[in-house]
């Protein structure tokens, strides 16, 4: 059975998520929805990092642990980070070289040419791990959805590689993306579009409470029931990993899962050292314990 954290979070989570539907911080009974589901989620050949803002090294050295230690051949790919042509790409480089993994390269380009050259991703068809850096998330699929690097990153994730990123990279993975819209509310204003599809049917959201994002992601949910939402707080990250769920960071992460109406959500937090079962979560929405 699922359990909760409680306090620290809990005052938080009541002050701030009053508009949710459902919120359950302490899980006993499970609500039958309309259409029990199986959840591809639940047995994904590979890992997945998904940060939620800040960067912290913590995250940096799970990656590379999940990727093979120092046998690991991380990929980097910071095109959605506006500042990488003026700043250039070494500084990417510098970081990740301090979690000692084999190799390190890095894929940056403006070009969908680029994007569909052999020897451009030729680095990605031995890398055990790829990471995504923040930025702008729509600029990631305008140039590599449906080209010939997002085919290779996904054979990454099909042999057993770790795919993962953070703020708009982790944004991107879903199935479905949050492109743009009011922080604090749920409204035709945001916008959503297919993102990477690494993770079937998530939708992911950054920055959950420091930017005020709860309600947001639980509108989309309510709205995308054959969808699950993952909200991640800045300096903080979940794992996806063998049908699990782990947390690491310095702030909370939430999951939230559609149910049955009136309800229409199931909400729950999570904060480091936490890991659940997603046969477990996801009992909520199959009706079944």
């Amino acid at each position: 059975m699922v359990t909760k954290l409680v306090a620290p979070v809990a005052l938080v989570l009541c002050t701030l998520l009053a508009p949710l539907a459902y919120l359950k911080l302490a899980v006993r009974e499970i609500v039958r929805p309309a259409q029990p589901q199986k959840w591809a989620v639940e047995s994904l050949p590979g890992s997945v990092v998904l940060a939620g803002g800040t960067f912290i090294e913590e995250m940096g050295r799970e990656v590379v642990r999940l990727a093979g230690g120092e046998q690991a051949r991380v990929v980097l790919i910071p095109t959605a980070y506006g500042p990488t042509d003026e700043e250039g790409v070494e500084q990417f480089r510098e970081l990740w070289s301090r979690f000692k993994p084999g190799s390190i390269a890095i894929l940056h380009t403006h070009s969908r040419a680029d994007a569909n050259d052999p020897e451009f991703v030729s680095p990605l068809k031995d890398a055990t791990a790829v990471w995504f850096l923040g930025g702008v998330q729509s600029r990631l699929l305008d140039i590599y959805g449906d080209t010939l690097l997002h085919q290779e990153v996904r054979r990454v994730f099909e042999r057993g590689g770790v795919v993962g990123g953070n703020c708009a990279g982790a944004m991107a993975l879903g199935e479905t993306m949050i492109v743009g819209g009011e922080e604090n509310e749920y409204d035709d204003d945001v916008v959503l579009r297919p993102g990477l599809g690494i993770v079937p049917k998530m939708v992911a959201d950054s920055h959950w409470l420091e930017r005020n994002r709860i309600e947001r992601l639980r509108g989309v949910i309510e709205d995308h029931p054959d969808h699950f939402g993952i909200g991640i707080d800045g300096a903080t990250a979940v794992i996806i990993e063998h049908g699990k769920l782990r947390f690491i960071g310095k702030s909370y992460v939430a999951t939230v899962i559609p149910v049955a109406k009136p309800q229409a959500v199931r909400f729950d937090a999570w904060a480091e050292g936490w890991e659940v079962e997603l046969h477990d979560l996801f009992a909520a929405a199959r009706g079944a314990e």
